[in-house]
């Protein structure tokens, strides 16, 4: 009894180690390429990266792959919890758009970016804190 016991467990362990091998990421997991934070969008996503008052942004597709800056065209906002929202300026460089954040005296800001792809958009927001 003990034996055919212990087959089977073996048996179930194996068969499930190996129904599982390959998968480095969980499902649905969006892969950062450069070091930031991905969030998705309707029709592209955003992978932002926070150094300082600067904002990172790197258009993706939704299997991973950066976008070229010729295909999107980003516009957005920044306000401070008590304030009004200020447009952000971006530039593009070495295949990111950069944009410099106004705190205004205040901790933290809620950045929103609206990516145009080919005339399809995605809306995103995140903070950012110093």
């Amino acid at each position: 009894m003990f034996k055919i016991l212990l087959t089977t467990v073996l048996m179930m362990v194996s068969i499930n180690t190996f129904a599982h091998e390959g998968h480095d990421e969980a499902p649905g997991a969006l892969k950062a390429n450069h070091g930031g934070v991905v969030k998705p969008g309707k029709v592209i996503n955003l992978e932002y990266v926070i150094k300082g008052d600067t904002v990172e942004l790197y258009p993706a597709s939704h299997e991973g792959v950066d976008l070229a800056l010729t295909e999107v065209t980003l516009t957005g906002t920044a306000k401070p919890s008590k304030g009004k929202a200020a447009p952000l300026k971006f530039e593009p460089k070495n295949g990111a758009y950069f944009a410099k954040v106004d705190f205004k005296g205040a901790y933290r800001v809620e950045v929103q970016v609206v990516a145009d792809n080919k005339g399809k958009k995605s809306t995103f927001k995140f903070q950012v804190e110093r």
